[in-house]
């Protein structure tokens, strides 16, 4: 197993979660619904867990884990913001949004895992085995929401 490797593909989900938890803000942001908002919150915190575990794991084979970079895609984010304040978003504008978002999600972990295999050691690959059967828990809620509406 190689350790530099192993450090590159787990830091790629940390990004992956990242980007998550950004997603799952700004939705909370875009609905009125308060059920809706603690599910949002309830999706930032699997991921937050995945993060935290994906940190020590890290760690512990002498890397350094990657910090939130979204400072660095500043003047997407401008235009991504602007975008969205004169873009009136229904609550099913968010949950298709949600929906396509885990479905991009769920589709990273499975080829970052297939395609990094050999790179990873066994606890690694259970670990984010793990960490993928608990995010698709949560994009069955978000896609049984989208077809409540």
């Amino acid at each position: 197993m190689d350790k530099e490797k192993s450090i590159t593909v787990l830091n790629s989900f940390i990004i992956i979660n990242n980007a998550r938890i950004k997603r799952y803000k700004k939705a909370s942001k875009d609905t009125e619904k308060s059920y809706l908002k603690k599910v949002f919150t309830n999706f930032q915190i699997t991921s937050q867990r995945c993060k935290t575990e994906l940190k020590k794991e890290i760690i512990k084979l002498g890397g350094t884990p990657v910090e939130d970079r979204t400072h660095n895609r500043s003047i997407h984010n401008f235009w991504f913001n602007l975008k969205n304040i004169f873009i009136h978003k229904d609550l099913n504008d968010v949950l298709y949004s949600c929906e396509r978002n885990e479905t991009i999600v769920m589709q990273s972990y499975y080829e970052a895992i297939y395609n990094n295999f050999g790179s990873l050691s066994n606890k690694q690959q259970i670990m984010l085995n793990d960490q993928y059967l608990l995010i698709n828990v949560d994009h069955d809620k978000m896609k049984s929401f989208q077809s409540a509406f």
